[in-house]
């Protein structure tokens, strides 16, 4: 029953058709709209666990922020049979105490101290003293020919009056490896030491050991260059108000910075290694790395997979799911061959078989329906194709690592530098920390005291600190 109240209007047939059309046009839009929101949404969740984002942008809402790391059943704290650090006892304390009971009883009896003792110890500092050695030449005269004879000074003391070779040591110390400020040094140098050191002066150091340290740096290069695997990696640098490169190339032994006003091809030429490497070059995706054809390329998995994890819960693309699944279930693989195998250097030839199928399997069955993917999807969807080899190059060779964690690591702390001073004040002075930082960390790699090889800096022996010359052995 239709009711009365309802008016039916006619409608003429071509005013009818261009309203249909026009629905469509609308619907299509829509659709087009939701996509775009859905991507504008999902790149608004991107962060630094699933994207290549730094930690830095992650801004406040860290508490949302999922990690792909996985809970480990041991408890928190140190493991069992972890060594511990435990003050020890010293067998030659500096100083002796003895300390007795009261002399006489509370019954009236003397006491008398016997040979047991309980014995304690307590570590402590004095304020460092200052040592300043006054050098004294003398002129002397031939007796015979009255020729004037002068004595010289030793190395490094010039000036009337100068900062040694230790002090300068410990002020680069504080200043490229503890990263304080040139502010802050000048005041622990003055409440430590009493020493009213001045910005300059620091400076001054840090230029001195950058000249001192080139020939141990050009050493470090050509162990890299001639190593079977190395990790490459460059970040953003403020120096003199404008953005820089700082680029690393690196080895477990090993660590060369060089900043630049370039991230690509140019600043990596200039650092001499690449050009000249042919082993393994580890990286994420920047193309600059690809062009160089004497080498073999890994990509960095890490990379990898906070890009899938992004693609997978936020796009909700499942060969991305899929795929971060396969990569670290042949990681898990890898690793237990490495921990429990015979010495091999790569996974088992039908192993590699059943991975490659499977990988190509997800790619061929996402790239069936790629056209409706999103365009960020798809780019994975090539690179994942294109870089195949790069990508899973870990399980062909195990001395090819999973990840580029190595040379993230070594670029950690000289980020750290900017974050606390906010950047360099000249081009000189990011050179001089670059190749400064670049001995420190090569030292710590190897096992070496930093202040001692600081020391050797300035002494002109960084080069046999860092790779000692070893006599043959007698026979």
């Amino acid at each position: 029953m239709v009711n009365d109240s309802v008016k039916m209007v006619e409608i003429p047939l071509e005013e009818y058709e261009a309203l249909k059309a026009l629905v469509v046009v609308l619907s299509s839009k829509i659709e087009e709209l939701q996509a775009q929101n859905l991507e504008l949404q999902a790149k608004l969740n991107k962060n630094s666990k699933n994207s290549n984002k730094p930690p830095s942008s992650d801004g406040p809402k860290k508490g949302n922020i999922k990690n792909s790391r996985v809970k480990s059943a041991n408890p928190s704290g140190g493991q069992f049979g972890h060594a511990g650090n435990t003050l020890k006892l010293s067998q030659t304390p500096d100083t002796i105490i003895e300390l007795v009971p009261l002399a006489n009883c509370e019954c009236g009896g003397a006491v008398h101290k016997n040979d047991k003792f309980t014995v304690r110890q307590q570590t402590d500092v004095e304020r460092i003293r200052v040592l300043t050695v006054e050098y004294r030449a003398h002129d002397g005269v031939c007796q015979d020919c009255g020729k004037v004879h002068k004595s010289s000074f030793p190395d490094g003391v010039t000036g009337t009056a100068s900062y040694g070779n230790n002090l300068q040591a410990i002020l680069t110390y504080l200043n490229s490896y503890q990263l304080l400020p040139l502010k802050r040094t000048c005041e622990l140098m003055r409440d430590l030491f009493g020493l009213e050191v001045s910005q300059g002066t620091i400076v001054n150091s840090a230029n001195e050991a950058y000249e001192a340290l080139e020939e141990s740096e050009e050493r470090t290069k050509e162990d890299i260059i001639a190593s079977e695997t190395a990790h490459f990696d460059e970040s953003g640098m403020r120096v003199c108000g404008t953005n820089h490169w700082l680029h690393v190339a690196s080895t477990k032994t090993g660590t060369v910075y060089s900043i630049h006003e370039k991230r690509g091809k140019e600043a990596m030429d200039d650092m001499g290694i690449l050009p000249r490497f042919r082993g393994t070059a580890i990286h994420d995706h920047w193309k600059s790395y690809l062009n160089y054809a004497l080498c073999a390329h890994a990509e960095c998995n890490q990379h990898i997979l906070r890009s899938l994890l992004y693609l997978y819960e936020d796009l909700n693309q499942d060969f991305a799911g899929e795929t971060a699944a396969l990569l670290l279930r042949i990681k898990h693989h890898v690793d237990l061959t490495k921990m429990f195998g015979n010495n091999e250097n790569s996974l088992a030839q039908e192993d590699i078989d059943i991975y490659l199928s499977m990988y190509r399997k997800i790619l061929a069955n996402a790239d069936a329906t790629k056209a409706e993917t999103p365009l960020e999807a798809r780019r994975m969807l090539n690179r994942l194709a294109k870089y195949e080899q790069e990508t899973l190059l870990f399980m062909y060779d195990f001395s090819v690592p999973f990840t580029n964690n190595q040379a993230e690591r070594d670029i950690r702390m000289p980020k750290a530098k900017q974050k606390i001073s906010g950047g360099f004040r000249s081009e000189d002075g990011a050179k001089a920390f670059a190749r400064i930082r670049g001995f420190i960390s090569t030292a710590r790699k190897r096992g070496k005291s930093i202040y001692d090889g600081l020391r050797a800096v300035f002494n002109g022996e960084a080069t046999e600190f860092l790779y000692p010359i070893h006599e043959p052995t007698s026979t």
